[in-house]
């Protein structure tokens, strides 16, 4: 029994033993394309990634119009197999584009090891997002807001040094088949000082890492709080020195600052996102080019909605999967889920003949050409065969009275 988008489909198959090798096949199955036993449709596979999205794994498995039970592991496991790296599709004629900006952000996930761990071993680990776009506009429908145009999204958990690497480099692939990097001049990178984010400077080429003036702003906003009364003169001195890029001044008054303060840690957060990355904080706080960055909010919207603002716990796999999903559908739209599930059933089958990791090779039609050729000739030679010669005047002779008819 297949389960689909609008019901329960019932057929029977027969079960083949092949003569060659001696393996069962179900020949029916291996025609329609279906894995060994597979339970759902394509179609049916989108609908219940599409609400797992949205709810919980136990809500998503009422989708479907069927009368066979949906375990809430089942449903797991299907945004677990979605495919670990998704393909970047290359543009055949790629943008043009002076400036790219790149902001990046994390979302903490509580992690769920199982019921047989005690609640204290439960800790918590990151999910990475970056997205890439072009400019910002105004927002036709709230002038006072700006919307960012040809926005691409990158999320995943991407853990240590080489999850980060690999995260980047990722990055650096759409960037390399979507745009002409010899018209490109400048990637900024936004955030909020996270090593991970300051790295992406170090694997993409021409790219600068720039201060979060978000991030800025709210540290010394809280910084600023603990002089009470003075709190506003405070800020307005601390941006007099930024602007006038004054470190050692920003130096000696924060420590000022400290010395009469009641709580001195928002002030030394000040001071080490400052002085730590003075270069970004300056480059950010004086460019035109670079007009703020939203990566919070984004966060809310493409990670935290299913990862963290409910009380839930996930596995680092599960909430890969889901913040990989998640970015696809805000990259391509929901109606191209269907082909991230059949690339991903692809990738599991090919994972299954250990093919998964042979690189393409790229064949000219020329070189197909002449192995075919090659093939047929090699197959001419070995079927030629020598004719008796009374064969032969035989028919000879049968065409001649052929003729004469």
């Amino acid at each position: 029994m297949l389960i689909s988008s609008v019901g329960d489909i019932t057929f029977e198959s027969t079960y083949f033993r092949s003569k060659a090798d001696g393996v069962h096949h179900y020949l029916l199955e291996e025609i329609l394309g279906l894995d060994t036993r597979e339970r759902f449709t394509e179609e049916a596979e989108v609908v219940l990634l599409t609400e797992a999205m949205k709810t919980s794994y136990s809500e998503a498995t009422k989708a479907l119009p069927s009368r066979q039970e949906i375990s809430k592991t089942t449903m797991m496991n299907k945004v677990r197999g979605i495919a670990d790296e998704i393909w970047i599709p290359e543009r055949e004629e790629k943008k043009a584009c002076k400036y790219l900006f790149i902001e990046a952000d994390e979302d903490h996930v509580a992690e769920q090891h199982g019921r047989w761990y005690p609640p204290e071993d439960n800790s918590s680990f990151i999910s990475k997002l970056a997205y890439v776009y072009e400019y910002k506009q105004e927002n036709p429908k709230c002038k006072a807001r700006k919307e960012l145009v040809n926005t691409f999204y990158f999320g995943g958990v991407y853990s240590g040094t080489n999850g980060t690497e690999k995260f980047w480099n990722k990055v650096g692939e759409f960037i390399h088949k979507t745009y002409n990097e010899e018209e490109l001049k400048r990637i900024f990178i936004s955030g909020d000082g996270a090593s991970w984010i300051k790295s992406g400077a170090k694997y993409l080429n021409k790219a600068l890492f720039c201060a979060d003036k978000f991030h800025l702003m709210k540290y010394i906003n809280a910084a600023a709080g603990q002089m009470l009364d003075e709190s506003e003169l405070v800020k307005s001195e601390i941006y007099r020195m930024l602007y006038r890029r004054d470190k050692q001044g920003i130096k000696e008054y924060t420590d000022r600052m400290m010395a009469s303060a009641s709580n001195q840690k928002p002030i030394q957060d000040l001071k080490t996102f400052v002085l730590g990355n003075w270069s970004a904080v300056m480059r950010t706080y004086h460019s035109k080019v670079i007009t703020g960055c939203s990566a919070e909010s984004h966060v809310s919207h493409v990670l935290s909605d299913r990862l963290s603002s409910r009380p839930m716990g996930w596995s680092k796999t599960g909430a890969d999967r889901m913040s990989k999903l998640r970015c696809y559908e805000k990259n391509y739209g929901r109606e191209k889920i269907i082909d991230l599930v059949k690339y991903s059933r692809q990738q599991r089958k090919l994972a299954r003949t250990g093919t998964d990791s042979v690189e393409p090779v790229r064949v000219s039609l020329r070189e197909i050409r002449a192995d075919h050729y090659n093939q047929a000739r090699s197959y001419i030679e070995r079927i030629q065969a020598t004719i008796p010669d009374g064969t032969v005047r035989k028919i000879a002779a049968i065409r001649e009275q052929i003729r004469l008819i």
